[in-house]
């Protein structure tokens, strides 16, 4: 994996472009729901919160963090490469932690990535495994959205029920094509070595991709999304909100769907209109469910703190093994 590559002027400017527009999403969505917000009864209801469900809401959340971990061990077993629990769990404590620091979502995978690379892994099959792991962890939360499909499709209007499998529905027909560009002939002129090194990844994807392992990495990934789930309903009994564990399995899986989407600030913003909108259709009203997510937000932000000091035991490192 090179580190000395240069960037392109007109690159920089892109990158500056596209993250000021993410910033500007981020902001005019907190901004207009911050500005609509009950403030006082937001700020009561988290005084008068009750400990323990909100200790357990956390809990939920730190969890999903170990089970994100073990999907990361997944996609790099799935990849070719081994690393034991306790490091996955660290690399991926530590790319929280810069995902959170550093501005969008890549930035959190180009650090595990580069932190495994160094660790040992060869670059081919980390890269592999960062596909595969984005790819799992949207399939984990896609898994649960068809779960709450029929709570949803029961109380929502239908133009919202079926817009989240409407866009499963083209994503998959995308990922399929994708992983099919290796098998299409083309000229001699076009084989180039980085075309012929480009369709070989993507053939070690396929492979990756309908491996055991990858079967393993869904399971835990659908894990993640879960205990993301399980969180809010704790944080809810916290702050007594009024929810229905279907209502959070319908409407979770969409907001980290939309979170997901690379058109803010590590889903900031995002988050917490999807939050707004879809338990509306459950009658919660805006301010509870902007709590709600600004205390899915924080307990990211929390649970990411030990990647910091846990950064320094993987530097200078060298714990990958081959199987």
């Amino acid at each position: 994996m090179p580190t000395d590559a240069q960037t392109l002027p007109a690159g920089k400017s892109g990158g500056r472009l596209m993250l000021l527009a993410k910033l500007a999403v981020t902001l005019a969505v907190l901004g207009v729901l911050g500005f609509k917000a009950d403030w006082p009864s937001l700020l009561a209801r988290v005084a008068d919160a009750e400990p323990v469900w909100m200790a357990a809401g956390f809990l939920a959340k730190l969890l999903a963090v170990v089970f994100a971990g073990e999907r990361w061990r997944d996609a790099l077993h799935a990849a070719g490469e081994r690393v034991s629990r306790w490091l996955a769990i660290r690399l991926m404590f530590t790319s929280l932690f810069f995902g959170q620091v550093l501005p969008g979502a890549l930035g959190g995978d180009v650090v595990r990535g580069w932190l495994t690379y160094r660790g040992g892994a060869s670059s081919t099959a980390v890269v592999v495994a960062l596909v595969l792991d984005r790819l799992l962890a949207l399939t984990g939360c896609i898994l649960l959205l068809f779960l709450g499909l029929p709570h949803l499709v029961a109380t929502a209007p239908p133009s919202v029920a079926w817009a989240g499998p409407a866009a499963v529905f083209l994503l998959a027909l995308g990922l399929v094509a994708g992983l099919q560009v290796d098998r299409m002939p083309l000229p001699d002129f076009l084989m180039r070595p980085p075309v012929r090194a480009a369709r070989a990844q993507v053939a070690r994807l396929r492979g990756a991709l309908l491996s055991r392992m990858a079967l393993v990495g869904l399971a835990h990934s659908a894990a993640v999304h879960l205990c993301t789930i399980v969180a809010v309903i704790a944080y809810a009994h916290a702050l007594d909100i009024p929810m229905r564990p279907l209502d959070a399995l319908a409407v979770v899986p969409m907001t980290i769907f939309a979170a997901a989407l690379p058109i803010s600030l590590n889903g900031w913003g995002v988050r917490e209109g999807a939050f707004v909108a879809g338990f509306a259709l459950y009658g919660l009203g805006a301010t509870e469910a902007l709590a709600l997510s600004l205390m899915i937000g924080l307990s990211v932000t929390v649970s990411s703190l030990p990647g910091g000091p846990l950064w320094f035991s993987l530097k200078g490192r060298r714990e990958v093994g081959r199987p």
